[in-house]
């Protein structure tokens, strides 16, 4: 894998260092706390910051609404009920809004995230524990939108450092398998590739998903407690033009009351996404929530995925802000037990996948190279040495979200209540295997599942963008783009898009020959645009220089922003080729 230098001119004029901004300058007046004695949240107000900003508390009344998840697209709410400092929330309470009010006038809105106790949940977790000889560990997996591993240098610099200097394993040769964030995902989650999961999972039909075989279902299936939360609810990975899940997808899911967090909450946006919600930034609710999950499950077994997108989808320098916030947070949970017995991942689905460093080499490089981190509690360590030589031996070598999957099957099966023969490997990679064992040196994309396209083994060299053989093919893909829309859904879209044009190839590299490959093929890597769209593409092609044929390698990439230009289209396999006719 090829070592990229995160402060390359070319990118560097694009970055700008972020700082941390608190949302509120004040204390939020109310909170929430789980009580070990009664095993039930109370609702606290903060008495200091009701009489330094709300001139004492007896003259206000405050109330809170329960948030209900009717359905993955619209939430309810209990009546407001009025409540004094230290009362019990019940239950069923996974999240609340908490309005307070004088006489004439609203003066506090917030809201609470809770891990209330779920009679199922504590029956599945004593049930398996009875039959452990020992513990198993937990996992929990921190993950960010659109960093790459190059870029978490750059941007998050003390992060990155805080990772290297505590004994952090690193997979620089971690290589995404697809485009955007929703087949990266479902690699990881369910070892299928885009198309097996659209058969298998049927992301665009009610219900698919929830026949759909995620991992944390296995773990919850074999005694754990599971969470998932993101942030961003209108982007969520299995949300955007996708109908989401039927029933919540594990045991504890924040979607609804992230969903009443930016109904009711105080907002404001960066880049057309969330960024402040009420007294936080949209990330810190998940990232809160993923700590009390943990806190609460500190002596049990638990799956816990947290997915952040508000701080990094739409601007490379946007998640410099968080750096020195993330470095504090790893450290609490340090703090709080959950690494003494929790394998943690803390990895990124893809680099920045359009705007102007996507334009550049290296912007290429780090779109297809996300950061990925693993940490490893120390009794297994010492259980596993193996485990830390093969982490180590794997550190520049291809690895893929493949192997993660099967790495997250290897952790199960280290419980002892199920066996990795019986979880079974990748389907779309048998081959492909945990992480904690050394991958073969000389692997290759094509073992691992990894179209051309996508693949970073590829050594390129610069070529003519004005030859005849470069521009014929640049012809090609837009013919091959045109066609592809006309022919979606049964051609319900040729006549809403206009067809493309071909403007320019703006760069052309063609790959040094590959020993597996014939003779006569080689494999070439263009960017190019296009009329009336004003598009920027990317497209790696195979060439075959005896009959001069052609092959799309892949799929095509949209390096430019397509905002606005594709809002007819409700697909999102076909927006990035789409130019509504106006």
């Amino acid at each position: 894998i090829i070592e990229l230098d995160p402060y390359l001119p070319e990118v560097m004029r694009f970055f700008k260092q972020k700082k941390y901004k608190r949302c509120k300058i004040q204390r939020p007046l109310t909170k929430v706390n789980f009580v070990e004695k009664t095993q039930k949240y109370q609702i606290l107000i903060d008495q200091s910051v009701a009489l330094k900003w709300y001139n004492g508390h007896s003259n206000f009344f405050c109330c809170y609404k329960t948030v209900f998840r009717a359905s993955e697209s619209k939430i309810t709410y209990s009546p407001c009920l009025g409540f004094k400092s230290g009362d019990e929330l019940p239950d069923i309470a996974e999240g609340i809004i908490v309005q307070c009010s004088t006489r004439n006038k609203r003066i506090y809105v917030n809201g609470h995230a809770t891990v209330p106790v779920k009679e199922a949940v504590q029956k599945r977790l004593e049930e398996a524990a009875n039959q452990d000889e020992q513990r198993p560990l937990s996992v929990l997996m921190l993950g960010i939108d659109s960093i790459s591993r190059v870029n978490l240098i750059r941007a998050m610099p003390k992060t990155a450092q805080y990772l290297y200097d505590n004994g952090w394993f690193e997979l620089a040769g971690y290589n995404k398998m697809d485009d955007n964030t929703y087949p990266n995902i479902m690699a990881m989650a369910t070892g299928y590739d885009f198309m097996e999961s659209v058969r298998a999972c049927a992301p665009w039909t009610e219900g698919g998903l929830d026949k759909c075989n995620f991992v944390w279902k296995l773990f919850q299936q074999h005694g754990y407690a599971t969470a998932f939360a993101e942030d961003a609810s209108s982007i969520n990975t299995f949300n955007y033009l996708k109908k989401g899940f039927q029933r919540p997808p594990t045991d504890y899911y924040l979607r609804p009351y992230m969903t009443a967090a930016e109904d009711n909450l105080e907002k404001t946006s960066e880049a057309g996404i969330p960024h402040c919600l009420g007294y936080k930034t949209a990330a810190e609710h998940v990232y809160d929530y993923a700590t009390e999950f943990t806190r609460r499950f500190l002596n049990d077994t638990y799956f816990g995925f947290f997915w952040t997108n508000t701080h990094s989808h739409s601007d490379l320098s946007q998640t410099s802000a968080m750096d020195g916030y993330m470095v504090d947070y790893l450290k609490a949970l340090v703090r709080q037990g959950t690494m003494e017995n929790s394998v943690v991942v803390f990895f990124s689905d893809h680099g920045m996948r359009f705007g102007p460093t996507r334009l550049t080499w290296s912007g290429h490089m780090e779109e297809r190279l996300p950061a990925m981190f693993f940490w490893l509690p120390e009794r297994l360590r010492k259980a596993h040495p193996e485990f830390v030589h093969g982490l180590r031996v794997n550190k520049n070598r291809l690895t893929t979200p493949y192997d993660l999957h099967v790495t997250m099957k290897h952790l199960l099966s280290l419980s002892g209540r199920v066996t990795l023969e019986a979880l079974g490997p990748a389907p779309h990679c048998p081959q492909c295997h945990s992480l904690f064992y050394p991958v073969p040196r000389e692997r290759s994309c094509l073992d691992v599942g990894i179209e051309d396209h996508w693949c970073t083994c590829w050594e390129y060299d610069r070529v003519s963008s004005n030859s005849k053989v470069v521009r014929k093919m640049g012809r090609k893909v837009v013919s091959y783009l045109n066609n592809y829309v006309a022919n979606f859904h049964n051609g319900t879209y040729a006549k809403i898009c206009v067809p493309l044009r071909f403007q320019d190839i703006t760069s052309a590299y063609m790959a040094q020959p590959n020993p597996r490959d014939p003779e006569e093929m080689r494999t070439y890597r263009l960017t190019f645009t296009t009329l009336p769209n004003k598009g920027y593409y990317e497209s790696t092609l195979r060439f075959n220089q005896t009959d001069e044929s052609i092959m799309l390698a892949g799929s095509v990439s949209r390096l430019n922003t397509y905002r606005g230009e594709s809002n007819c289209v409700p697909d999102f396999a076909a927006k990035k080729y789409c130019y509504c006719r106006k």
